[in-house]
């Protein structure tokens, strides 16, 4: 028997097997449930990881995220909700399932001015190398079996309360020695009515993938929620209702509830319709911790028929320590002058005449004098003068004080808590503020640049006092700055 067949069957045996690995292993929920619809083709799609969720806080709520997604994970789950980011961020997220799998995902949003908010994204999932055999079992080679997304979007506020967004999409798959390229698009709306808000998207239109001439379609699907906060959004309460193409529609509702500052919990349910025993069907767990500009956020969703699902992500904010600008010294109060005094009136040589002339007239009799070497000093005119009794001139009269110099103003120091994205988050802070004791009864939030809000907690005339309350609140992870207060 000759080497070529003998390859030739090999790669035969290993695209069969790779080929059942890839939709085993892809869509593992499927295996062990039977479709209950006619019109529902459970696990017809390729490239089913593109339905992998995304985001460590999304999935603690079973992936009731649609209506309230934020920063750069929104790009998957409603490109719309990125509209709101007013600082560049990055976002990376790594889920193990079953054993040998792996997904990564990063991502990086940039505001960029009036076009918007730009974003890119990587979606890898893989497995160990596969070890391929020929007919007689013997090793011929390690294969690889992976997918591939990168993902470009952009998302734009078109009104108050009301932004739109869209993502365009290169997927590969490949499987050993063949592959499949193909492009798909995503389109989200995000809506804020009566302090609650509302979102929608549809996920993966496109072509399909096409192995050795036969086209699989995408995993296309349309989600809609909303979400709305209370008890100053402490609490954050969510629903979506999803339609995939290939699948049973589900319902999710899930919770965030705001322990700390620092610190939230998460929790969720899913539930498949159509079906009894689907293990995606029951409850998700989250935890969240939030430092400064870095947020950490992992996700557990049990199973019964499969390992658990864990998810660990991570988002850091890259413009929040830039748009804080160091306190200005105070300037320096310009010292106004005090006034000149006031013309003390004319002298007495000037104003007395003396009798039978006028002043000048006698001022030329008097130098008049016989000429000498040396020069002969003006004799005083006062003497000439008569007294003054009756009628004392002006120029007796006391001169008036020099008005006192003006003190200078006292600068004063606000400590500013800055870096909210909405003025609910911001009055959220001031509550948790008042449980950890600190006064806000002159709390002030206010707009600040861009789309942000800013909270002015207090001011002081003690520049190191503002620092020493800053430090503190730094000390307890808030942001604070201190500012020289506007006059």
């Amino acid at each position: 028997m000759s080497r070529a067949p003998t390859e030739s069957s090999g790669i035969s045996v290993f695209f069969v097997r790779a080929a059942l690995l890839v939709v085993l292993t892809a869509t593992p929920a499927y295996l062990f449930v039977r479709p209950a619809a006619a019109d529902v083709s459970v696990g017809a799609s390729s490239a089913d990881f593109l339905s992998f969720e995304i985001g460590g806080r999304s999935a603690g709520m079973a992936g009731a995220h649609t209506g309230i997604a934020s920063g750069v994970t929104a790009q998957f789950w409603n490109p719309a909700g990125l509209a709101t980011l007013d600082q560049s961020q990055v976002g990376a997220m790594h889920a193990n399932w079953l054993q040998d799998l792996s997904y990564e995902w990063l991502g990086y949003a940039k505001p960029m001015g009036k076009l918007g908010v730009g974003s890119l994204s990587v979606a890898y999932f893989h497995m160990p190398g596969i070890q391929a055999v020929d007919e007689f079992d013997n090793p011929s080679g390690e294969f690889k079996v992976y997918d591939l997304a990168v993902t470009a979007g952009i998302a734009r506020s078109l009104s108050r309360g009301f932004s739109v967004g869209a993502n365009a999409k290169m997927i590969r798959q490949s499987l050993g020695t063949v592959s499949a390229t193909a492009p798909a698009v995503d389109f989200g709306a995000r809506a804020t009515m009566m302090g609650a808000t509302f979102g929608a998207s549809v996920q993966n239109l496109g072509p399909g993938l096409s192995f050795e001439g036969a086209t699989y379609p995408l995993p296309q699907q349309i989600r809609l929620g909303a979400g709305k906060g209370f008890w100053g959004d402490r609490i954050q309460l969510a629903a979506d209702y999803n339609i995939p193409r290939d699948y049973f529609k589900d319902l999710r509702v899930g919770t965030e509830f705001r322990a700390h500052p620092n610190v939230s919990l998460r929790v969720g349910y899913r539930r498949e319709f159509g079906t009894t025993d689907d293990p995606a069907t029951g409850l998700s767990y989250g935890l969240g911790l939030h430092f400064h500009q870095l947020e950490l956020d992992y996700a557990m969703t049990p199973s019964d028929q499969f390992d658990n699902v864990h998810r660990l992500s991570f988002g850091y904010s890259f413009g929040a320590g830039s748009e804080e600008q160091k306190p200005e010294k105070p300037k320096p109060v310009k010292e106004t002058p005090p006034p000149p005094p006031a013309p003390a009136g004319p002298r007495v040589i000037a104003s007395a005449k003396p009798e039978g002339g006028n002043a000048a007239g006698t001022a030329t009799k008097q130098t008049a004098a016989p000429k000498t070497s040396a020069p002969i000093p003006a004799p005083v005119v006062v003497a000439q003068a008569p007294p003054v009794v009756a009628a004392p001139p002006p120029a007796q009269e006391p001169a008036p004080k020099p008005a006192k110099e003006p003190k200078a103003r006292e600068a004063a120091y606000e400590v500013i808590l800055p870096g909210y994205w909405s003025k609910e988050s911001a009055q959220a802070e001031l509550k948790a503020l008042d449980l950890l004791g600190f006064k806000i009864k002159d709390a002030v939030v206010e707009k600040a640049g861009g789309n942000g809000y800013q909270v002015r907690l207090a001011r002081m005339k003690s520049k190191p006092n503002a620092d020493d309350m800053a430090a503190s609140l730094s000390r307890m992870s808030f942001r604070a700055i201190v500012e020289v207060a506007d006059r």
